[in-house]
């Protein structure tokens, strides 16, 4: 069973209410927190870090459904002219935003006439509810 060190954050555009969940691996969070707070002025909310897991092994039964969030991860392996070789680009989702928001992701990869098609794969996992362990003395 694979696993995947991601945050959970709301996202919310500067003088909104409202506001939209995204997950980001933790060893590129700071990076993209800074990227969306001073180039698309967002605001980064209540980032909280955990494990996303695969479901190959059905770890969703080990755990009660509020335990958990549903997350699709979403790879894409995309041809680069410049080196000649494939790259891989992957984003997590909610799973019941994840057609709509894979589109968006996918729109950034458009293939041209003569480029070879990039390849795109989904897996299914859940996203760790961690509950706060008070310290004691």
């Amino acid at each position: 069973m694979s696993s995947q060190k991601l945050v959970r954050c709301e996202l919310r555009r500067k003088g909104s209410h409202q506001t939209q969940v995204r997950f980001v691996p933790l060893e590129i969070f700071g990076l993209w927190e800074h990227l969306m707070s001073s180039k698309h002025e967002f605001e980064v909310l209540v980032p909280k870090a955990s494990l996303w897991l695969d479901m190959e092994d059905s770890p969703d039964a080990a755990y009660t459904q509020n335990q958990f969030e549903r997350v699709t991860e979403v790879t894409a392996y995309v041809y680069s002219d410049r080196d000649e070789m494939f790259t891989r680009a992957r984003r997590y989702f909610p799973a019941d935003e994840a057609e709509m928001l894979r589109g968006i992701f996918l729109s950034h990869y458009i293939s041209g006439e003569a480029r070879i098609q990039t390849q795109v794969h989904e897996r299914q996992g859940i996203w760790i509810q961690r509950d706060k362990v008070p310290v004691t003395a």
